[in-house]
């Protein structure tokens, strides 16, 4: 194989694992949608600190056993924590906005 082929290649796994990572982000978030119903039921909040740090001490330690950036990791987890919030602060919205349209009935 010549340089430029193994090059094709490489970009071409890069861009195949992309992919992945976008279908466990949208699996991570449906699962964000079903966190949010519950919630609801249950009348608790969006943000649970307590559950937050654990789940990002767990990202460090992650992190540090498999040679990879803090900050990276940090920034991505950041990222996954504010999308999750995002999308129940939606469907909480939604729900309620359902269930006050009905009352209105």
């Amino acid at each position: 194989m010549t340089e430029k082929s193994d090059l094709e290649k490489l970009r071409n796994e890069i861009a195949t694992v992309t992919f992945e990572i976008l279908d466990l982000c949208k699996k991570r978030i449906e699962l964000a949608r079903k966190i949010a119903a519950v919630k609801l039921r249950m009348n608790l909040p969006i943000e649970d600190s307590k559950v937050e740090r654990s789940l990002k001490q767990r990202v460090l330690d992650f992190c540090q056993k498999n040679s990879m950036h803090n900050d990276f990791c940090i920034d991505l987890f950041g990222l996954l924590i504010n999308e999750s919030k995002r999308v129940q602060e939606e469907v909480m919205k939604s729900r309620l906005r359902g269930n006050l349209s009905k009352m209105e009935d």
